[in-house]
């Protein structure tokens, strides 16, 4: 249990425990910490990591909605790849120093993660801190408190009697590991590290297998042949002799109700795409019937169950000859309260034009109701109407039902999209098989791309699939509760999440304000009342859902097992910017993202959109409002972007062509680049 090319110093002097303010030790109460801990977890041969978290359970003699939260915890085997650290302090402190005095160090490779975002609670003086980078899954680190943290006298903090006492004794098991750990070697050799000072507090954890639950569920797809059937009594519609598209999604269930938006068809758009062919496959249904998918032990395989669901498939193919082996074929994920209809659509011509076929399935919670139909009309007059395959549902019993119902989940906990992900991977994963099934496709050559909601789930996919020989993330981003904290348009979501909350946790009347700082900001010194319970709620939230969140899986990609390419808007208001950030540091993509510069495309040409989130997808979205295409240069500047994805995959991932094209002949300016430096604020 050694950390190799770091070590640390357990000597304390005795002249600092004389006075002076004193990092707090108690490892049995998450409150003092310093936590994480493996102090708080037990052994449990079925799960990948052998422990299982044992968190202290709240009262739940009265009604208390994290009741539910803390008995979820406790069945997970690790803590958080974005675990936030607890540091308690006897008194006040300088704040300015804690970002010297904190940090986490890995047991492989030792190297010191600083931390960030972080939170001074003058109330119980108690510090909180997020690492600067994704920790590894199933991996053990410690967490070092150092006396460069100064107190509010400017002097050295100094440990608690109980830490000096853990480290000489090696009282426990927990207390014996910890001081190998932080030793240089097994035999306990100390080394000083001045530049850090003196060690005064520390804590050892092991991170929870993030990646498990999906591994494991893919094992069960062999048991589940996808039986591939095109829909009758039509399956194939020829594209240029289409005048008419309408949707009629059933938006409401009781009574069931319906509304029709009409997809529009711009022949210019649509050229190079031949036939749209729709069918469906079997798919394993792990949902439950709350639209949630239990925990299991993470050594553990899951077994297929029971159910199946059937998943229809829009197949988009070019007009060019077929390749001997098939067309090359792109799965396209759709965004948030889109379908298969919209985004798919979107981009598939211009992926039509460099020789690609592009496949789409609804996410689990999209394209309505299961009554919802689609109606072609030609230019003939003809019309025929078939299911559209809604996977949307009434799942809080009002009535009426949703664009993306069923897929984001608030209540009786806040889930968000974690279980929406998993289903909706495992059903990409089928369709990766099914795709061998389907004719005029090539199963050697698979790609991804995803928007928005389509890149979160497509990162967890991605990182999964191996059939996947490249992939494109647009506008993506993680984690989740980042996303739902930072952008106005997700801010809904956390509200009603709070509201929703026994007791509630709203601290601004219908709203809240949770004083918590962006990446890269000083230490926040929080004042608002009720700030806290709400951080601490999104920071338990956040280490549930991580076995669904796109944060989960990005280190997978670090391997560079296939290329993968990120875009993203600067001052996306709808994903932000930070959270974008995050993803592509976790992943390592840095030197594969492309920065799409809305700010200066607006300083040209006011009639753009305010929010630049849908520009890969003419900056429309498909969410049963009017749709309307932009100007000349909006459209340009989505074709130059899905210019670059066309030919990103054309190079099968070898090389990411500059975008600039169509939009700097008309703006006059180039607004694609390579980042100098990632953002790590709004923009907005």
């Amino acid at each position: 249990m050694t950390f190799t090319r770091f070590a640390v110093l357990l000597v304390v002097a005795r002249a600092f425990l004389a006075a002076g303010t004193t990092v707090l030790f108690d490892p049995a109460t998450p409150a003092t910490g310093p936590f994480p801990t493996d102090y708080l977890t037990v052994a449990d041969p079925a799960q990948r990591t052998g422990l299982r978290v044992n968190l202290p359970q709240p009262d739940c003699s009265v009604p208390m909605t994290s009741c539910l939260e803390f008995a979820m915890l406790n069945e997970l085997d690790g803590f958080s790849t974005r675990a936030r650290a607890t540091v308690r302090f006897s008194g006040p402190v300088d704040t300015s120093t804690l970002g010297e005095g904190i940090f986490f160090v890995a047991q492989k490779g030792g190297v010191p993660i600083t931390v960030d975002q972080m939170v001074f609670d003058p109330s119980t003086n108690t510090a909180y801190a997020k690492p600067s980078s994704a920790l590894e899954q199933g991996a053990r680190y410690a967490l070092i408190v150092t006396n460069a943290v100064k107190d509010a006298a400017g002097d050295p903090v100094v440990a608690d009697p109980a830490f000096q006492a853990c480290m000489a004794d090696k009282s426990g098991d927990y207390c014996t590991a910890m001081a190998q750990a932080l030793s240089a070697s097994s035999t306990g050799t100390i080394i000083p590290v001045s530049t850090v000072g003196f060690v005064v507090a520390a804590s050892i954890f092991t991170t929870m297998s993030t990646t498990a639950w999906i591994e494991n569920a893919r094992a069960a797809l062999d048991a589940v042949p996808p039986a591939v059937t095109l829909l009758a009594p039509q399956s194939s519609f020829h594209i240029p002799d289409l005048a008419r598209i309408t949707l009629h999604e059933q938006t409401g269930d009781n009574p069931v109700q319906f509304t029709n938006i009409s997809l529009p068809l711009p022949g210019a758009l649509l050229a190079g795409l031949d036939r749209l062919v729709i069918g469906s496959f079997q798919s394993p249904n792990f949902l439950q019937g709350d639209s949630t998918i239990a925990l299991n032990p993470t050594s553990e395989q899951v077994p297929a169950p029971p159910q199946q669901n059937q998943i229809y498939f829009n197949l988009l193919l070019p007009s060019a000859p077929k390749p001997a082996n098939g067309y090359p074929v792109v799965i396209f994920g759709h965004g948030l309260g889109d379908s298969r209809f919209g985004g798919p659509t979107a981009v598939s011509a211009t992926l039509a034009r460099a020789g690609f076929a592009t496949i789409a399935i609804n996410a689990v919670g999209h394209g309505f109701g299961p009554l919802s139909t689609v109606t072609f009309t030609d230019t003939s007059g003809n019309s025929t109407t078939v299911p559209a395959g809604g996977r949307s549902v009434d799942l809080n019993a009002d009535g009426t039902i949703g664009a993306d119902e069923g897929c984001v989940l608030t209540f009786p906990m806040g889930y968000g999209t974690r279980d929406c992900f998993r289903q909706t991977v495992i059903d990409l994963m089928q369709l990766t098989r099914a795709i061998s099934g389907i004719p005029d496709l090539d199963p050697g050559h698979i790609y991804y791309g995803g928007q928005s909601l389509g890149a979160m789930y497509g990162t967890i996919f991605t990182a999964v699939e191996p059939a996947v020989r490249a992939a494109v993330l647009n506008v993506g981003g993680g984690t989740e509760v980042d996303i739902a904290r930072e952008s106005p348009a997700y801010r809904g979501d956390s509200t009603q999440i709070l509201a929703l909350r026994t007791p509630p946790l709203l601290n601004a009347g219908k709203g809240y304000n949770e004083d918590y700082p962006l990446p890269a900001q000083p230490v926040r010194v929080v004042t608002v009342k009720g700030a806290m319970a709400i951080q601490d709620l999104f920071e338990r939230l956040e280490w549930l859902g991580m076995i669904g969140d796109p944060m989960g899986f990005a280190p997978n990609l670090r391997s560079g097992a296939r290329p993968v390419l990120v875009q993203f808007a600067r001052a996306d208001r709808t994903m932000p910017n930070p959270a974008t950030t995050n993803l592509i540091r976790a992943a390592g993509l840095q030197a594969s993202t492309w920065e799409y510069r809305h700010d200066l495309a607006r300083a040209k040409d006011k009639n753009l959109p305010l929010d630049p989130h849908p520009y890969l997808v003419f900056f429309v979205s498909l969410d049963g409002s009017t749709i309307q295409l932009p100007g000349a240069d909006g459209l340009a500047i989505s074709l130059d972007a899905q210019q670059q994805i066309a030919g990103f995959f054309a190079a099968d991932g070898a090389k990411v062509p500059d975008p600039n094209g169509l939009s700097a002949a008309l703006l006059g300016i180039k607004v694609f680049q390579v980042p100098a430096t990632l953002p790590e604020d709004l923009g907005f």
